[in-house]
C-alpha cells in the first residue's frame, strides 16, 4: 500500500490536514505530517532539515499532498534529492513570485522558495501523476497564478469554487474531493 505525506504551508498545519490524516489513518494508510517552522522560520534549509528526518519513507509508493508554499518547497526538495514519487497533489499551489500587499513575511518566503525551470522539469520527471486543486476566491494567491500552476507542472487542474486558500482562514472542515482523489491513487 502507498504512504501519504502532507506538507503544510507558511502558517503551520491547517485543520484540513489534520482531518485528512485522520481519514487516511482510518483506511489503514501510513501518513506522515511533518511540522515545519512557520512564518519567519519558513526557509528551505529549515524545512529541509525537518523532512530529512523522514525522507527515507519517500519512495515510488508515496503520495504527497502539499498546501500553498509547501508546493514550491516539495518541488525543490524532490529535485535536489532526486526522489521519485507516485502521485503529487497540490492545494492552492504556485510556482511563480507574486506580491500580496501588506503581507511582508509571506512575500519574502514566496521569493525565497521560488523554483527554477530546471527544478520544475526535474520534478515533473520524478512524479508519475500530478493534480492541482484551486479555487476562485483564494485570498492569498491571485487566480491567474493558480490557473498557471497546473500548466507549469503539467498537472491535471481541479477547480472547485468557493473553497478559498484551503487553509485555516478558509474554514474547510473536510475535503471529500481530495480524499476521493487519494483513494483513487492508493
Amino acid at each position: 500500500m502507498k504512504n501519504v505525506f502532507i506538507i503544510h504551508g507558511i502558517n503551520g498545519v491547517p485543520k484540513i490536514a489534520l482531518w485528512l490524516k485522520e481519514e487516511l489513518h482510518a483506511l489503514g494508510v501510513d501518513v506522515t505530517l511533518p511540522t515545519f517552522p512557520p512564518q519567519e522560520g519558513a526557509t528551505y534549509d529549515n524545512w529541509s532539515k525537518v523532512l530529512d528526518g523522514c525522507k527515507n519513507k519517500i519512495s515510488d509508493n508515496t503520495i504527497i499532498v502539499c498546501h500553498s508554499i509547501g508546493n514550491e518547497f516539495i518541488i525543490k526538495y524532490l529535485a535536489n534529492n532526486n526522489l521519485h514519487i507516485d502521485t503529487y497533489i497540490s492545494l492552492a499551489g504556485f510556482a511563480e513570485v507574486f506580491i500580496n500587499e501588506g503581507r511582508d513575511v509571506l512575500n519574502k518566503v514566496v521569493e525565497h522558495f521560488h523554483v527554477t525551470s530546471d527544478e520544475v522539469r526535474k520534478f515533473i520527471s520524478l512524479t508519475n501523476r500530478r493534480y492541482s486543486f484551486y479555487s476562485d476566491n483564494d485570498h492569498i494567491v491571485p487566480l491567474d497564478v493558480l490557473e498557471n500552476y497546473p500548466k507549469t507542472i503539467n498537472a491535471e487542474p481541479i477547480f472547485i469554487p468557493n473553497i478559498g486558500h484551503m487553509g485555516s482562514k478558509s474554514g474547510l472542515e473536510s475535503f471529500p474531493e481530495l480524499l476521493q482523489l487519494i483513494k483513487e491513487n492508493l
